[in-house]
């Protein structure tokens, strides 16, 4: 079993670091940005607040989603999580459906290229190396809530119906197809503790509902 739990809350900070100097601090952008570090606040679905150059977002509640795990592996999808188990083995509700979270906009990244090492015998890059100086190059996507909800629903998967097929997806204990259907896929990721649910969306979906993307190079 898989648990990256307390790692990747470290690689989180290394990552907005990076954002903080490579991205928001980029005056034809951005126009404020305010990291929200408190408890209260990051459980709420919130890191930090943007306001962009041109309007659109104003101190705007935002929650960065990077795929650290994937990094280096040419990324052309981005999960979002319907649910996950606690540390207890409790199902827990995932950011998606959580109406108790804030979040107005997510900062969703894909990380192309980091100068990390390869493990030979697990046949993965070590992720957890990933810090603010070893990144070299980021695809980024800042896409409204609202947009992605209304997609989902475009395709026929409202989110009361995304958490009936969470729990049946859960009851059976596995995804019977991977396929994208109608631009949407299902995964049940059992080989990490949390066991998360994702309903999974394509790298082009993201950059299309949103209101800035681009790519850093560092």
């Amino acid at each position: 079993m898989i648990t990256n739990r307390k790692n990747d809350m470290l690689v989180e900070r290394e990552i907005a670091a990076f954002l903080d100097d490579h991205l928001y601090s980029n005056s034809e952008l951005f126009s404020e940005y305010a990291r929200t570090d408190t408890y209260d606040e990051q459980i709420s679905g919130s890191d930090i607040l943007l306001s962009t150059k041109n309007g659109k977002l104003n101190r705007s509640i935002t929650d960065e989603k990077v795929a650290s795990r994937l990094a280096n592996r040419n990324l052309n999808t981005f999960s979002l999580e319907l649910s996950f188990l606690n540390k207890n083995g409790k199902k827990r509700c995932g950011w998606l459906l959580d109406e108790s979270k804030k979040t107005e906009y997510y900062m969703f990244g894909w990380i192309i290229e980091a100068n990390i090492p390869y493990i030979d015998a697990e046949k993965r890059f070590d992720t957890n190396q990933i810090n603010r100086n070893n990144i070299k190059k980021m695809q980024w996507a800042l896409v409204k809530r609202e947009k992605i909800v209304k997609f989902l629903e475009k395709h026929g998967w409202t989110l009361e119906l995304l958490a009936k097929q969470d729990e049946k997806i859960r009851n059976q204990g596995f995804v019977k197809t991977k396929e994208f259907i109608d631009d949407v896929s299902f995964r049940y990721s059992d080989n990490y503790i949390e066991k998360p649910i994702n309903i999974l969306l394509k790298k082009d979906t993201y950059l299309k509902l949103s209101e800035l993307n681009g790519i850093i190079e560092a």
